[in-house]
Parts: structure tokens; sequence; C-alpha cells
């Protein structure tokens, strides 16, 4: 098994710093199913959408054990499926150019946007770019949550 590193600081939009070191499995989050995948690993989650862990740590957030961290790339014109969110999370756009349909209403993000979602809103994105946009997740959660 190969070893992990992952160093992550991160300001969140609250003023909250969030860490991640050191080796670990995690559980990867996806809308309707939990997946298994080792720290680097990644895993298509849809045809058009690939996912890659990058770890976990404390949350240091008021409520919330733990948060997530993933990145998902997204190939030129992939539309995902509407999905509710069941954690909340802080997403960042590091590259491409992202449309996200929440609650109905359609906002373009470009590379370096950032945007939050809420438990329980609808949400759909697409790739409305030429080149694969890629999104960096953290999904905040709570004791027990997988």
């Amino acid at each position: 098994m190969k070893r992990t590193t992952v160093m992550l600081a991160y300001l969140l939009s609250v003023g909250i710093s969030v860490g991640v070191i050191g080796k670990q499995i995690s559980m990867v989050l996806w809308p309707g199913e939990l997946s298994a995948q080792e720290v680097g690993q990644t895993k298509e989650v849809a045809p058009g959408r690939v996912r890659k862990n990058l770890g976990e740590g404390p949350a240091n957030v008021p409520g919330f054990e733990k948060v997530r961290i993933v990145e998902d790339t997204i190939q030129p014109g992939h539309t995902g499926k509407m999905s509710t969110m069941r954690v909340p999370m802080f997403c960042t756009i590091t590259k491409g150019e992202l449309e996200v349909e929440v609650d109905g209403v359609k906002v373009k993000y470009n590379t370096g946007d950032s945007y939050v979602c809420k438990v329980g809103e609808r949400r759909q994105l697409k790739n409305t770019g030429s080149e694969p946009a890629v999104m960096r997740m953290h999904h905040l959660l709570k004791a027990g949550e997988k």
C-alpha cells in the first residue's frame, strides 16, 4: 500500500482553518452511494466524472467532527444528475468552468470561484467549457456520518 501524506490548510469562508495530515482510508460520499477510497485513489463516479480522495481530518467547526476533501475532474459537456445535498460542502473550481443549477437557479463558476452547498438543496452541474473542469469539495461531517 502506498504511503500518502496530504497536507492541506484551507481557510473556509467562515474563517476556520482545516488541516489534513497523514495516511488514511476514508469513505468518499457520492449521492445515493458510499464508496471506500484510499487517500490518493481515483474512481469514476459517473461517465465523464472522476473523483480523487484527498483525505480527511478534524473539522474544527462547531457541530462537525471532520472534514473530507475530494476533487472531481469533469469532462467538457458532462451534465451530472440532479442530486440532493446530504452534507454541507464548500466547493472551489480550481480549473475550467462549470454551470451549477441550485434549486432551479443557474450560475456559471470559473477558475477560482467558490460556493457553499447546504443540506437539502437540489443541485446539478454541467461543464460548459472546452476543457476538463476540476472542483475541490470540502464535506463537513457530523459524528457518525460516513
